[in-house]
């Protein structure tokens, strides 16, 4: 079976090979990931280091780059455990929900990561269900009539996370704490409730939601290099 820090590694080396110091750079992050295993840290390096090294180089054909920054940013964010054609039809719902409620998809995105990680038959201690992990009284309050069904689960995810940044006048945090605690908590507490799952879940979503759109600039930052 593949190992995934195998093939993470390889990834990094070619996109390491790439760059200014790349041999010393990549040496460092090997020595830091066989210490952390910290993924979100390594996207984070390559995007940095990805972005000076375009600043410095003259524009390359595609067919030069070893691997695709994309192609990092979508084995980790799925965890390596969702095939295309799943992970294809949940982005086609994230895309159209997004539009209908008008939230950021990169900040749908984020919440189905740290909820599921892409997978749509989750359940979690609590009974939460699917990708966006609605509670059975969500789902039904959202009209959602099958939790495991990607289309349903987004919309209704979408929906429940569109009422709670209206209810706190578009405030990001106050609504992912409302999303995973409940809105009157949020109220009574005056803030982020001090629950340890609920302190947790704000930064992490907060995380993907940046990785997801610095992914977004990058990949329009090559993009418009490779179609001067």
């Amino acid at each position: 079976m593949l190992n995934p820090m195998d093939l993470y590694n390889e990834i990094a080396s070619g996109i390491f090979a790439k760059l200014p110091g790349g041999d010393g750079l990549h040496s460092q992050f090997l020595h830091g990931n066989a210490r952390t295993a910290n993924a979100a840290s390594a996207s984070r390096a390559v995007a940095s280091n990805s972005a000076v090294s375009a600043a410095k180089k003259p524009a390359q054909s595609t067919a030069d780059n070893a691997v695709s920054f994309d192609s990092i940013m979508h084995y980790f964010s799925t965890g390596g455990e969702v095939d295309d054609v799943t992970r294809k039809a949940i982005e086609s719902e994230i895309e159209l929900a997004a539009a209908r409620h008008n939230i950021d998809p990169n900040l749908v995105r984020a919440v189905i990561r740290a909820e599921s990680n892409y997978r749509h038959d989750a359940v979690s201690s609590a009974g939460a269900m699917g990708l966006m992990q609605l509670m059975p009284g969500t789902a039904a309050a959202m009209g959602v009539t099958n939790p495991f069904d990607i289309k349903q689960n987004i919309e209704g995810g979408t929906a429940y996370l569109r009422r709670q940044l209206d209810a706190f006048d578009g405030d990001i945090d106050l609504a992912l704490a409302a999303y995973n605690a409940g809105s009157t908590a949020v109220r009574r507490h005056g803030g982020i409730p001090p629950f340890a799952e609920t302190q947790r879940h704000v930064p992490r979503v907060r995380q993907f939601f940046e990785e997801y759109t610095l992914q977004q600039y990058q990949r329009a930052a090559e993009d418009s290099r490779f179609n001067v």
